[in-house]
């Protein structure tokens, strides 16, 4: 996101692996669909919609002028089946954006934003000095516990193995690899019943939920496999780990692009027009 309002752009590079559940864009939207109903909802709902589509350049919906009756249906069908996907399109740089202006115009506090952000386990939050509102990022090393959250975050972990990369720890980026890729899987599954499991004991879910294809899969499945069998990526041994420092550049370079495509692939949406 090359302009924005609320956040810094080395900010938007820190929040690139950053991750908002999908439980918690549909909650949002639900609680701002209670704040705005009454007889002038869709006039609303067009503001925010169209507040949403200029954020990610798609084309404003002008409300046709109501007619003696009210509107016409399909207008109420389109606002009520656009303001559903409200948050699914946005990317996290953009929900964060979204977020700040639903905190300026006064829809949400920055106590309640706040209370959800800690909760869905997310790094950045915000805060009011004076009438303006900034966002803040909470420093990796004050997160160090993240990743034993039922929803981890995955920024924390692409950090992780990119320091093991520079540290030429190469059996510790195929450790944090595959720590990805079950964090990945877990909140792609998102039920209750995987979160204390292995990958490999529930691959077949995932296989069947995830949107990649089965290469890249098959791809993800080696690479948590190789790393029980190599040495001090998953146990300690004595004997060298045989990975070589191409083979972690390409893994850490692919791990970054699959967590990138899985996410893309799942909050993609259609287009309303």
């Amino acid at each position: 996101m090359k302009y924005t309002l609320y956040l810094k752009q080395n900010q938007v590079d820190e929040l690139e692996y950053e991750v908002v559940s999908t439980e918690l864009r549909v909650h949002i939207t639900r609680l701002l669909s209670q704040q705005i109903k009454g007889e002038l909802t869709i006039i609303v709902q067009n503001q925010l919609i169209n507040k949403a589509r200029s954020l990610i350049g798609l084309p404003i919906y002008v409300l046709e002028l109501m007619m003696d009756d009210g509107y016409e249906p399909h207008e109420y069908a389109w606002h009520n089946g656009e303001f559903e996907l409200l948050l699914r399109r946005f990317k996290t740089t953009e929900i964060v954006e979204f977020l700040g202006f639903l905190i300026e115009e006064g829809y949400f506090t920055v106590e309640e934003i706040n209370d959800l952000l800690v909760k869905d386990g997310l790094s950045f939050y915000f805060e009011r000095i004076v009438d303006k509102i900034n966002v803040c990022l909470t420093p990796l090393d004050d997160m160090s516990d993240q990743e034993e959250r039922e929803h981890p975050n995955i920024r924390i972990l692409v950090r992780r193995m990119e320091d093991a990369l520079k540290r030429e720890d190469f059996a510790g980026v195929l450790h944090t690899s595959a720590s990805i890729f079950e964090t990945l899987a877990k909140d792609i599954i998102n039920i209750a019943t995987v979160q204390e499991n292995t990958l490999k004991s529930f691959f077949d879910r995932y296989r069947k939920d995830s949107k990649l294809p089965d290469e890249i899969l098959n791809y993800i499945l080696n690479v948590y496999d190789s790393r029980n069998t190599t040495p001090l990526a998953g146990h300690g041994s004595t004997k060298k780990p045989e990975i070589s420092k191409d083979q972690a550049t390409i893994l850490s370079e692919m791990t970054k692009a699959f967590v990138k495509i899985e996410y893309k692939l799942n909050i993609t949406v259609p287009i309303l027009t």
